[in-house]
């Protein structure tokens, strides 16, 4: 997007892990580069050995984009797309390169008054990578307004944008990355998954809750409101662990209504769930930046169901239609998911408020120009 957007960007790296050209469809783009030297995940093994290799790898992983750095210009601007570097003044070899990050969930996931020591310890040191980056870079101004109170420095709040070059550079098709899991119970029973056709699982109408599934997206909450207003959920996306795939695929077998599918989505599943979706459904219970899926819907023009939040309510904006409801309330939210899904299914597809002609991509402006724009502390330009 920054080669699209500005002429007097030369170069694009993408630092991922292994994997990520193939999720991209191996895309062929002038001045793009792919390079997957990130380490794979740990996510297995025996606890203390795996944290203890984890951080060699985080070791590894500060020497690779180092070196990565070395070799850019003085103007490079390294933008951090992860919190998980406490010194990221170590990632830059030169002076003048300057660096952006884009902190993602100004609050953790997990209850901070119910924090273990450990969690504790790991947002200490994500803190520490939003006070050692030149600029942060945050989605929404709900979440600007949270995190002044521990970002000091550069803080830039910016749209989440929803249009995609991809699928215009992509060569081949997308690919899921793989990824260890917890235990092997959990793997196999993803790749037993990914042999679904969800052609047969989109038919027919139905509400979604898409994404990765984690503690915060109140996912078990959603699932227990469309058993009790009968309306038929899909859950798609891996969970963020075995136990909690377990019991989401126990509480949508007691619903009766919803379906799990608890694995990884390549691109072209993504989109086919979420287009052909007759409501969306975002059932967080906290939550204070801004939404992929929320952004993807309403691009999309598709209607939504969402807990009553101050940052989802912002993000929608006057998008209809929208429906807010209690998520923590089962009978509330029964009734708003279906409310909404009644009437969008009252409501012909055609009419739908989806936007019309083809994207002119200019959401990434300010983006890009928040990451561009970047200045060294300290020092006069």
């Amino acid at each position: 997007m920054a080669l699209a957007a500005d002429p007097a960007v030369e170069q694009v790296i993408l630092l991922s892990r292994p994997g990520a050209a193939a999720y991209l469809g191996q895309p062929q783009m002038h001045g793009l580069r792919i390079v997957e030297t990130v380490p794979p995940r740990r996510t297995s093994g025996f606890g203390p050995l795996r944290r203890v290799v984890q951080v060699l790898d985080l070791v590894r992983e500060h020497a690779q984009i180092r070196e990565l750095s070395r070799r850019g210009g003085e103007n490079m601007v390294l933008a951090l797309d992860s919190s998980k570097y406490p010194w990221p003044r170590l990632l830059t070899a030169k002076s003048s390169q300057r660096l952006a990050l884009f902190l993602h969930n100004v609050k953790p996931h997990h209850d901070e008054t119910a924090a273990s020591a450990r969690e504790r310890v790991l947002r200490y040191l994500e803190l520490g990578a939003a006070r050692g980056v030149d600029r942060v870079i945050v989605h929404g101004e709900d979440q600007k307004r949270t995190a002044r109170a521990s970002v000091p420095g550069d803080l830039v709040a910016v749209t989440l944008p929803t249009s995609t070059r991809i699928d215009d550079v992509a060569t081949a098709p997308s690919v899921p990355v793989e990824v260890a899991d917890d235990d092997a119970g959990h793997a196999s029973t993803s790749a037993r998954r990914a042999t679904q056709d969800l052609t047969a699982l989109t038919s027919s109408p139905y509400a979604l809750v898409l994404g990765e599934l984690r503690a915060n997206k109140g996912v078990e909450l959603a699932i227990d409101a469309a058993g009790h207003a009968g309306v038929p959920l899909v859950v798609a996306g891996r969970a963020e662990s075995a136990e909690l795939g377990r019991e989401l695929a126990d509480r949508a077998r007691r619903a009766g209504t919803v379906t799990v599918v608890d694995r990884f989505l390549e691109r072209s599943e993504f989109t086919q769930l979420l287009e052909q979706a007759t409501v969306v459904v975002l059932p967080y219970t906290h939550f204070d930046a801004q939404s992929g899926i929320l952004a993807k819907a309403v691009a999309a023009g598709l209607p939504i169901v969402a807990s009553d939040l101050a940052s989802l309510r912002e993000q929608a904006g006057e998008h209809q239609p929208a429906v807010f409801a209690d998520v923590h309330n089962t009978k509330d939210f029964a009734a708003a998911l279906r409310q909404g899904f009644d009437a969008a299914m009252a409501q012909p597809r055609s009419a739908q408020s989806a936007p019309a002609g083809a994207p002119d991509r200019s959401d990434w402006d300010a983006t890009v120009n928040a990451v561009l724009n970047t200045r060294r502390r300290g020092r006069r330009h």
